[in-house]
């Protein structure tokens, strides 16, 4: 659920950023690119998948110009609604950014957070299933992960469902800012007064909520969010990235195990490049068209050669998605394509195994327990959706396509081709066996 009466969102992007500053390719915080995209475009992006928001405020100060032109460039490649103000005073502190945008919105709530802040799905899920009703609001988290710096980061008291106090070095904190606000404009009438300071932050602007009892908060979980203030951080912050596109919560065993960790290897590789998770799906789809080729012609050294193809195209089969997740370019049509070409995929290794197994044994068996196998795994993939959407998987083995390949693989290494299809068509309906019983009770519930 998303909150659809909020489709307004601003984006403080006016520091210098002092202690990032000191590369010889530095231009302006907001522009620097982590796996090909700008902070900027990221957080854009984020807010406009995740949250619906439509319209989007950009609060520029240091090197605007620069960011200016990156911003028209993004506004016409994604038809974005996008408005850049210039922060005057925005050398005072991003507070005094933060005021500069204030007479652009009236009388509606509004998503606040800072360009150089990221967040990742799941932080996104937790706020949008919250119902506002008008009020303002911090994210919060109530501990601090090792990929935020303590002494840098701001912290919070928080008494029953409020917030009490703000700032980077009150004493009594229970919890810690993540940057990111819902905040209600109407509530900021009387802060123009602070404009007068010398410096001015945003948690002395959000102070004056606080002190009116007028802040709330809501909780997200340590490590959904990330605050950049180095290169060091820059360094974390891919790492972070990379952790979050690949990890998966219906992924079988040797997907997690083997597969994600090199494919996650080679996607970090790869993600600077100008390739699109369909393009990668396509291409994985034909290694596959391949190693089943492969498999099916006679002897042992086609048999493993085809395998370790296979296996190939089951670790890269992760490196689509997890370039989709990078690159925030996820969308339905790409994750259907990928499901539809696995299943053309699975065909042609089947299909392959089945023949390398006839021309060995020279019975019409085989075909059989081919076909078997194959059945089985066709109906096995469109039983998994309802089964996901409705069981739980992460205490049992999922009978997935990695775990399936790996066993071909195996298979191969030990030269048991008949004995191979005849596991695989066993475990593929005895495990769609186990989903409808699973189900029987569960659907009508």
């Amino acid at each position: 659920m998303k909150n659809n009466n909020i489709d307004t969102a601003v984006i403080l992007a006016a520091g210098k950023g002092e202690r990032i500053s000191n590369t010889a390719e530095f231009v302006a915080k907001p522009l620097i690119k982590i796996f090909d995209l700008s902070l900027i475009e990221r957080s854009i992006k984020n807010l406009i998948n995740d949250l619906n928001v439509k319209k989007i405020y950009v609060v520029t100060g240091f090197n605007h110009e620069k960011i200016n032109d990156h911003l028209i460039e993004l506004k016409h490649k994604l038809s974005l609604n996008i408005e850049f103000v210039f922060a005057k005073d925005w050398e005072k502190g991003n507070g005094a950014s933060f005021l500069a945008i204030l007479d652009k919105i009236n009388h509606q709530q509004f998503y606040l957070l800072m360009v150089d802040h990221l967040f990742n799905d799941e932080f996104y899920k937790t706020i949008s299933k919250y119902k506002i009703n008008n009020k303002s609001y911090l994210i919060i988290s109530k501990t601090l992960s090792s990929l935020n710096d303590f002494n840098d980061s701001t912290k919070v008291n928080v008494v029953d469902d409020k917030i009490n106090d703000i700032g980077k070095s009150i004493n009594d904190n229970n919890a810690f800012d993540t940057g990111f606000f819902i905040l209600n404009s109407d509530e900021f009438n009387n802060v123009n007064k602070l404009s007068v300071r010398e410096k001015l932050s945003l948690s002395e602007v959000i102070q004056e909520l606080v002190q009116q009892k007028k802040l709330y908060f809501i909780e997200v979980p340590e490590d959904s969010w990330l605050d950049i203030d180095t290169n060091e951080d820059l360094l974390k912050a891919k790492n972070y990235l990379l952790n979050n596109s690949n990890s998966k919560i219906n992924d079988g065993p040797i997907s997690k195990h083997i597969n994600r960790p090199i494919s996650k290897w080679i996607t970090s590789k790869i993600t600077d490049y100008p390739l699109t998770p369909n393009q990668i799906s396509i291409a994985v789809f034909f290694i596959s068209v391949f190693s089943g080729l492969i498999i099916s012609m006679e002897g042992y050294f086609f048999l493993l050669l085809g395998a370790l193809l296979a296996q190939l195209s089951s670790i890269l089969d992760g490196c689509d998605g997890e370039i989709a997740r990078l690159k925030l370019l996820k969308s339905k049509f790409g994750r259907w394509l990928d499901q539809v070409l696995d299943r053309y995929s699975d065909l042609f290794i089947f299909t392959g195994l089945t023949f390398h197994t006839y021309f060995i044994h020279k019975t019409l068996t085989v075909f059989l327990i081919g076909f078997i196998a194959v059945g089985g795994r066709i109906i096995s993939s469109y039983t998994a959706f309802v089964y996901d959407s409705v069981a739980s998987t992460r205490n049992s083995i999922r009978i997935g396509r990695d775990l399936i390949i790996f066993i071909i693989l195996i298979g191969a290494v030990l030269n048991i081709p008949y004995i191979t299809l005849v596991i695989l068509a066993f475990i593929m309906n005895a495990d769609i066996y186990k989903r409808l019983w699973t189900l029987k009770d569960k659907l009508d519930n």
